[in-house]
C-alpha cells in the first residue's frame, strides 16, 4: 500500500512508504501505515524488526532515508520534534528528581509558556486523571515506579499532543504492576482521546491494550488488525508463533472452497480446517492453539495420540506437552476448574481432539 499525497489528511498518522537504512543495513523498509484519531496503535515485534527507529522517525529524533510522515493531515518528515504535536514516553520515565510532581506534570506548560491559570487548571486535571490528587507537593523520588509512570504520563499529556508515542513504558515494571498499568493506559487514552501509539515487544501488552496492531519483523509489516484477528487468523508461520503459543502441525490438504478445507493429519485422521485464499492443495502448514485442544478418551474424537513428556502447572491452567506418535510436539491448555492436579501424569499415553474450525491453515 502507498499513500498518495492527500492520504494523511483525516488520519492522526499516516507513513508513506517510509524507509530508514543505516548503511547498507534497512531497518525500516518502505512502510505504509494509516492511524486512525483516538486509536490505540501498537507496534508488536521482537527486537531488532524496526519498531523503534519507526517510533523514533515519527517523533522526528530520526528522519527517513526516503517517504514521508503526516501528523494530523500536515507532512512532518523532516520537522524537529519541538515542531510536531507529539509527545513521548520513555522507559526510563526521565522525571525531574528536583520538581515536585505538581511541577514536573506542567513542565511542558511553562515551557509553552501557558498561563499560570491554566497551568495548574490542568495541573490538576492531570492528578485526578492518575489518581494522585493531593499529592502535587510531594517529590516524585518518594513515588512508587508505577506512580512515576503515571506521572510522565500525565506530563506528556498535559500539553495535549494530537499523538502520544509511548516507548516500552512499562518493560521496568514488575508482572503485577505492568498489568495494572495495562488497564491503566488503555483508559487514559479513552479519557483523553489522545491516539497512542505504543512500541513493545510483549504480546500480551498489545492484546490487552490495542485497537489495532501491526506485527514487524525485519523492518516490514507482516500482519496489521485487530488483536483478535492476528490471533486467530495469522497471516504467516511467523505472526502465528509470535503472537501466543501455538501448535504447527504438517497437513495434506484437499477439497478447498469458500475460505475451507479438508486436511489429513499425519494420523490419517481427516478434519476440517479454515483455509486463506490462494491455498493450493497439497502439503502445508497448520495451527491449532493449546487452548483449543483437549484430551479426549472416546476413539471417534481422537485426531492425535502421543505420550505426556511434561506436565507445567501455571495456576490458572495447566499445559501439557505431548510427544506425538509421529514425533511431533504438541501442547495441550486445560483450565484448572478445580484445586488440586489435572488427573494425568508424564509418561502417560493420551489421544487429543480439537474441535471443527479451530485448524488454521498458513500460505507458507
Amino acid at each position: 500500500m502507498t499513500l498518495n499525497a492527500e492520504a494523511g489528511h483525516g488520519d492522526a498518522v499516516a507513513l508513506d512508504a517510509v524507509t530508514r537504512d543505516f548503511g547498507i543495513y534497512r531497518a525500516v523498509n518502505e512502510i505504509s501505515l494509516s492511524i486512525a484519531n483516538n486509536e490505540f496503535f501498537t507496534l508488536l515485534g521482537p527486537s531488532g524488526c524496526g519498531k523503534t527507529t519507526l517510533l523514533r522517525m515519527i517523533a522526528g529524533f530520526d528522519w527517513p532515508t526516503s517517504g514521508r510522515i503526516f501528523v494530523a493531515g500536515d507532512e512532518m518528515t523532516h520537522l524537529p520534534p519541538n515542531r510536531r504535536p507529539i509527545n513521548t514516553v520513555f522507559q526510563s520515565y526521565a522525571l525531574f528528581p528536583h520538581m515536585t510532581v505538581a511541577e514536573n506534570i506542567g513542565f511542558g506548560l511553562r515551557m509553552l509558556k501557558r498561563p499560570r491559570e491554566e497551568v495548574t487548571a490542568t495541573v490538576n486535571k492531570m492528578l485526578d486523571l492518575i489518581h494522585l490528587s493531593g499529592r502535587g507537593d510531594q517529590s516524585v523520588t518518594r513515588l512508587s515506579g508505577g506512580q512515576q509512570q503515571r506521572v510522565a504520563l500525565a506530563r506528556a499529556l498535559a500539553p495535549r499532543p494530537k499523538v502520544l508515542l509511548l516507548d516500552e513504558p512499562l518493560s521496568a515494571l514488575d508482572l503485577k504492576l505492568r498489568k495494572a498499568m495495562q488497564i491503566e493506559l488503555k483508559r487514559l487514552q479513552a479519557d483523553t482521546g489522545i491516539t497512542f501509539i505504543f512500541v513493545t515487544h510483549d504480546q500480551e501488552e498489545a492484546l490487552s491494550m490495542s485497537d489495532r496492531i501491526a506485527v514487524l519483523s525485519e523492518g516490514s509489516v507482516r500482519q496489521l488488525g485487530a488483536p483478535s484477528e492476528l490471533y486467530d487468523r495469522p497471516a504467516d508461520r511467523f505472526v502465528a508463533d509470535f503472537i501466543g503459543e501455538t501448535n504447527f502441525l504438517t497437513v495434506d490438504v484437499s477439497d478447498i472452497s469458500a475460505g475451507a478445507g479438508r486436511v489429513t493429519l499425519a494420523s490419517g485422521a481427516v478434519v476440517g480446517a479454515k483455509c486463506p485464499q490462494g491455498l493450493a492443495a497439497g502439503k502445508a502448514t497448520a495451527v491449532v492453539r493449546p487452548e483449543h485442544a483437549q484430551l479426549v478418551t472416546n476413539d471417534a474424537d481422537a485426531l492425535l495420540r502421543g505420550t505426556i513428556r511434561d506436565v507445567i502447572y501455571l495456576g490458572t491452567d495447566t499445559h501439557l506437552h505431548v510427544t506425538l506418535s509421529d514425533g511431533g510436539h504438541f501442547i495441550v491448555r486445560q483450565q484448572n476448574l478445580t484445586a488440586g492436579t489435572c488427573g494425568v501424569e508424564a509418561g502417560q499415553t493420551v489421544a487429543i481432539g480439537f474441535a471443527e474450525g479451530t485448524l488454521q491453515l498458513l500460505k507458507d
